[in-house]
């Protein structure tokens, strides 16, 4: 994106995807170029996802522009927690409230069974 904009005037319209996750043209081109949030660089994710087996971790988010109430976040939260598995869930800083009372205390227990995060690396995640 910052290369084609040095060569012509450009907007970008829609999502960006680097070209590592298109045409692999250039590996190291990971970067999204723009986001609406501030972005964790904190390998943290990545790191805890590498640990676990391919296709066990179950990817949790609703984008940027919806909202959950209180309820809903409470029966995903439910669910996850009981559904025996590890999970990722983007949970936005406005969405945070309705998490259930020590929700992130009880899945960081034991074996770090999921991970709460306000931000995830997404097409490198999936």
């Amino acid at each position: 994106m910052k290369w084609m904009a040095s060569q012509r005037s450009i907007k970008t319209i829609g999502p960006t995807v680097s070209s590592m996750y298109l045409d692999k043209r250039f590996e190291e081109d990971k970067d999204y170029g723009l986001s609406l949030f501030k972005q964790n660089v904190d390998t943290s994710i990545t790191c805890w996802l590498d640990g676990k087996r391919t296709g066990s971790v179950v990817y949790v988010s609703f984008g940027s522009r919806v909202s959950l109430g209180e309820e809903q976040m409470e029966e995903i939260a439910f669910g996850l927690k009981i559904s025996n598995t590890h999970f990722i869930w983007v949970v936005t800083e406005s969405e945070e409230k309705g998490l259930p009372n020590n929700f992130l205390k009880e899945i960081t227990c034991n074996e770090k069974k999921g991970l709460a995060v306000s931000w995830c690396p997404q097409l490198e995640v999936l």
